[in-house]
């Protein structure tokens, strides 16, 4: 009661308290994980927020990290509540003429966008939006920071998560489909280059991220588009191609597999009609080329073993 200075280092405590519990998970490590970002807040908020814009930017924090424990306890819409008071404090110090730190602005969209697609009633336009401003932020930066690598990477998660949903919930907006399957293929490709380029240094989220998100492309050609599938795994994936992905993506490889597989046996099932071919000569090339394109991916080399 007596020293701002203990009362800033108890916020602290706190909030890395909470920070750790989250990281173990579990429903009672989460549970007490947001206690202890309450009681950070507790604290904070009898900070003279103003006097220091560490206190504001600690309170922000805090409140994102709040969002990240209860979303991690599948209640998306306490966590969204938790993230648009974090924006609340965040804009308020701005009005007050404090700078803006970027750095949290960009993840705070970033996290948001994610949210909008767990909700309930999920918003995946909004999502798509809220993603697409976060990369106009992060692109400029993304391929020498690697906070920025990471940001980036997720925005477009969730960009081709609220496209996949768009494409899978009915009824389906069909005039926009093909726009929305270009757009999110172009994160996808991106994407990936983006990993590749942080590989290494990303660590094991940046392979999973990659691995989604190539497994959201192939989802939606499957889906939409299966003829021109085989061109678009062999665009990201064979070297021959200009393909800037580093070859020795075992992970992907298994998943391109898996996705020729389910193509050939779409086309057959659905037949050239359903599907829009002109033909049984035009199903049969399509056929062909999924054939090839897996003979392919079979023959590129897997990645050695790190020592």
């Amino acid at each position: 009661e007596q020293s701002a200075w203990f009362r800033w280092l108890l916020t602290a405590c706190w909030a890395n308290r909470g920070d750790v519990l989250t990281r173990l998970g579990g429903e009672q490590h989460l549970r007490e994980a947001v206690r202890s970002f309450d009681e950070a807040m507790t604290h904070l908020n009898l900070l003279p927020l103003d006097d220091d814009p560490q206190y504001r930017g600690r309170l922000v924090l805090t409140w994102m990290n709040r969002s990240v424990a209860l979303r991690a306890q599948a209640k998306p819409e306490e966590a969204l509540a938790s993230l648009e008071e974090s924006q609340r404090v965040m804009e308020e110090g701005v009005r007050l003429g404090r700078p803006e730190n970027m750095a949290l602005r960009v993840t705070l969209m970033t996290n948001r966008a994610g949210l909008l697609l767990e909700l309930p009633q999920p918003a995946m336009h909004e999502a798509m939006q809220t993603a697409e401003a976060v990369l106009d932020s992060s692109r400029a930066t993304e391929n020498t920071q690697l906070l920025a690598a990471e940001i980036g990477l997720k925005a477009r998660h969730a960009f081709c998560h609220a496209v996949a949903m768009l494409l899978e919930t009915p009824p389906v907006d069909t005039s926009r489909a093909d726009d929305w399957i270009t757009r999110a293929t172009d994160q996808v490709e991106e994407a990936m280059r983006l990993a590749t380029r942080w590989e290494g240094q990303g660590g094991e989220s940046f392979r999973t991220l990659r691995r989604e998100l190539f497994a959201y492309g192939c989802r939606m050609y499957l889906a939409y588009q299966p003829h021109f599938l085989a061109e678009f795994l062999l665009d990201v994936l064979d070297p021959g191609r200009g393909s800037l992905l580093l070859v020795e993506a075992d992970d992907l490889h298994a998943s391109a597999l898996e996705a020729l597989n389910l193509a050939a046996d779409v086309i057959k099932r659905r037949g050239p009609l359903d599907l829009g071919l002109r033909g049984t000569e035009r199903l049969l090339d399509v056929l062909a080329s999924l054939k090839q394109a897996a003979d392919q991916i079979k023959k590129m080399p897997s990645r050695p073993k790190a020592v």
